[in-house]
Formats: structure tokens, C-alpha cells, sequence
């Protein structure tokens, strides 16, 4: 995410994406939510440094069509979001790109929720299935590699 991954601290992505965010913290765990970026990290302990766990993006949230929603720094990178995104169009460019997507379940709510898999960089990829997440075939969220 703009270079950011999960080992950048709190600190770190703040400094990247401003401090415009939302905390959800606790004494071992922090969420950080960015708007359409949430960053995630763990401590064993109040006085341990945080360790990022993964971050995500909220692909989900474009249908609110709020364009003060996606973090001002992303906008400046990548120009307006209109509006919810195909997975279509995410799965023909990953085509094109040689990069390969594999179906996995999903078992909370296999109905409403499809899930794949890149290999290469251990991304997760979820899309609305049904309705009660949004439109069938949009993208949902994209999730990147956790924890090792």
C-alpha cells in the first residue's frame, strides 16, 4: 500500500497516510483504520513494541460513494474512487499479468462470500457472492499476508 506493508509501525503509516484515522485499541492489539486502509499489530505485552500483522483494504466500503472515505494521500496517488469495483476487471488484469487467483472456501458464509488465493504473494481476495454484502461480483476487501 504505497510502499507500506505489515512491518511498518504504527508510527511509520501514520507518517505515510497522515493522521487522519480511527484507532481500536487494546493492551496486545491495535487496528488502525485509514479510511479504505486498515493496518493491523500485536504486542505481547504494553510495554513491547507493536509488530504488524497485515492490513487491509476495504474495497466494500466504495459503495458508500463518499469520496472523503479514501485516505487523502491515496486519492493524491490514484485519483478519485467512483464506486465499487468488479472483480471482474481485478481478475482480467491479474490475467493479463500472468498473476494467478485460486478459489479457496470460505467457510463463515460461503453463500455470500468468495475468497481466492494469490500464491506468490499470499493475498486474499474476497468477493461479495450473494447480496447481503453488497452487489454479487464486486470485490469486498483484499487482504494482505499475515503474520508468518
Amino acid at each position: 500500500m504505497l510502499g507500506a506493508d505489515r512491518t511498518w509501525s504504527p508510527e511509520q503509516v501514520a507518517e505515510l497516510l497522515g493522521d487522519d484515522y480511527g484507532d481500536n485499541p487494546s493492551q496486545r492489539s491495535l487496528g488502525r483504520d485509514h479510511g479504505l486502509v486498515e493496518f493491523f499489530w500485536q504486542r505481547p505485552g504494553p510495554r513491547s513494541p507493536w509488530n504488524g500483522t497485515h492490513f487491509s483494504v476495504q474495497a466494500h466500503r466504495l459503495r458508500l460513494r463518499d469520496p472523503e472515505l479514501v485516505n487523502r494521500v491515496i486519492r493524491e496517488r490514484y485519483g478519485p474512487f467512483a464506486g465499487t469495483v468488479p472483480f471482474d476487471e481485478v481478475a482480467a488484469v491479474l490475467t493479463e499479468r500472468g498473476v494467478p487467483l485460486a478459489e479457496v472456501p470460505y467457510r463463515p458464509d460461503p453463500e455470500e462470500i468468495r475468497t481466492y488465493w494469490q500464491p506468490g504473494s499470499r493475498t486474499m481476495v474476497s468477493v461479495v457472492a450473494g447480496t447481503y454484502y453488497g452487489r454479487a461480483g464486486d470485490l469486498y476487501k483484499i487482504t494482505s499476508p499475515g503474520t508468518p
